[in-house]
């Protein structure tokens, strides 16, 4: 017996009563497949949790969209239906064969690929939601990364790291495509590109780690790889620049990835380099140019400018004309007999 979609969807006035149920329904399905990982057999935590997928995530789909974007409550059962997705592929890459698909470049390119196709469907078109859109900017990059392990199997870092840059270019492509046709979307274009260049400079955490057991040890252990000027200069590049867009456009999260990436360049660019610790480099380089920016805008100026905020004040009103006074009022008192 099939149900029909019309039961699946909610009624706007019980959006928010039916994500509040689902949030604990889906972490008890996760739970499920964690705790009774060892007990029960693959294909069963395959049908229970697609069955679950189906249901939190047709919900999600089927609700009607009475605003620009989703409602709250459409969010969460988009969300929590992805999770479920997540959880399902895995399990049927298990069913398949596939005991560890992550780390099977294999497995995880189709996973990635049929995830990043699922989250396509409400990112766009009549759902029209832009936290899923981050979602499938996301997934896509992470099938982009392991197809081409895949494929390519290259040796290294290096390749990775280059494919990263790649994914930031593209990412920052799109935003400035859809700027103006889907504000909420292009600044999670941004919120990706952010991604990407944290995952960027984690690649150089073996680095980071080494740096800090040579400052440890002194001189006399081996010294830690370099991470190089050139992808300092990306991670810095990419630090500033969601910064910068936070602060311009008033975005929070791309100004807290770009505090993370610029957190990550400063532990790596302040890694101690083989002839010994020295100002010359990123710290007199930044230095120099922060000070002369700030020299810049301390600068007196005479007239003073305007106001940033004057061109958006309202012009002045002209007064309301004053209501003529009550005829009782005016009228003068008769005189006393």
């Amino acid at each position: 017996m099939l149900v029909r979609p019309a039961l699946l969807r909610p009624l706007p006035h019980r959006g928010d009563l039916i994500a509040a149920g689902a949030v604990p329904f889906t972490l008890a399905i996760v739970l499920l497949n964690i705790r009774m990982d060892a007990t029960w057999g693959r294909g069963i935590h395959l049908v229970i949790t697609a069955l679950a997928c189906g249901l939190v995530l047709g919900m999600g789909l089927l609700a009607e969209r009475e605003e620009e974007h989703p409602r709250a409550y459409q969010t969460v059962l988009l969300l929590a239906g992805l999770t479920l997705l997540a959880i399902a592929l895995v399990r049927w890459a298990q069913v398949l064969g596939s005991g560890h698909p992550f780390s099977s470049s294999g497995a995880l390119t189709w996973m990635t690929l049929v995830f990043a196709a699922v989250a396509a469907v409400p990112a766009w078109g009549r759902i029209d939601s832009p936290v899923c859109a981050l979602v499938e900017l996301l997934a896509g990059g992470l099938f982009l990364l392991a197809f081409v392990d895949w494929v390519f199997a290259p040796d290294g870092p290096t390749t990775l790291r280059w494919l990263l840059v790649l994914l930031i270019v593209v990412y920052v492509a799109g935003h400035l495509y859809w700027r103006e046709r889907k504000r909420r979307h292009a600044v999670h274009f941004v919120n990706a590109a952010g991604v990407a260049a944290i995952v960027l400079g984690a690649t150089f955490l073996g680095a980071l780690f080494g740096g800090f057991a040579f400052a440890v040890q002194g001189a006399s252990g081996e010294l830690p790889p370099d991470p190089g000027t050139w992808w300092e200069l990306v991670l810095l590049a990419a630090g500033v620049g969601l910064v910068a867009y936070a602060a311009v456009d008033r975005e929070p999260g791309p100004g807290y990835l770009g505090f993370v990436v610029l957190v990550l360049f400063a532990l790596l660019a302040g890694l101690p380099g083989r002839g010994g610790a020295s100002i010359v480099g990123w710290p007199l380089l930044l230095l120099l140019g922060g000070g002369a920016v700030l020299a810049a805008g301390l600068r007196p100026s005479h007239p003073l400018p305007p106001a940033p905020d004057a061109a958006r004040d309202p012009a002045p009103t002209e007064p309301l004309p004053t209501r003529p006074a009550d005829d009782d009022a005016t009228r003068p008192l008769p005189p006393e007999a």
